[in-house]
């Protein structure tokens, strides 16, 4: 998923703000899960939380850059998907590592329960190529 860095992005240092990733992160996750699909299971009284992340910063992305934002989720019956999902800037072709990401999401229901992965969530994720991994590395928008 491309994302441009905007103004609104960066801090006083003209690098993007380290908070604003976790944004840019939850927006391909939405893209891999659907955001269609995300709205049918609330409705249904079911929802994704983040439990953990772990972000490891290595360069910088300025205002006026092009992000690549690679996804690649590894669900399993169990209330969580973990995502491993990283940002590059990507400049004259060529990709520079700006933050790695481990992220994981657990399932849980209208009373903030953790419950198992919905059969709707394995099935969604078992008609792509690998029945447990999703991956939008070539997927840009």
């Amino acid at each position: 998923m491309l994302l441009p860095v905007y103004y609104e992005d960066t801090d006083l240092s003209g690098f993007v703000y380290h908070a604003n990733y976790l944004k840019f992160f939850e927006r391909a996750r939405e893209h891999v899960i659907g955001v269609r699909f995300l709205k049918e299971l609330f409705d249904q009284g079911a929802h994704f939380v983040v439990h953990k992340c772990s972000l490891e910063f290595r360069s910088p992305a300025r205002h006026g850059d092009q992000l690549l934002i690679e996804s690649t989720g590894h669900y399993s019956r169990s209330p969580a998907i973990n995502f491993e999902q990283n940002a590059y800037v990507i400049h004259e072709g060529q990709k520079r590592v700006a933050v790695l990401g481990q992220i994981s999401i657990v399932v849980i229901s209208a009373d903030n329960r953790p419950i198992r992965m919905p059969d709707s969530i394995i099935k969604k994720f078992a008609t792509h190529d690998n029945d447990s991994v999703l991956d939008l590395s070539g997927y840009n928008s």
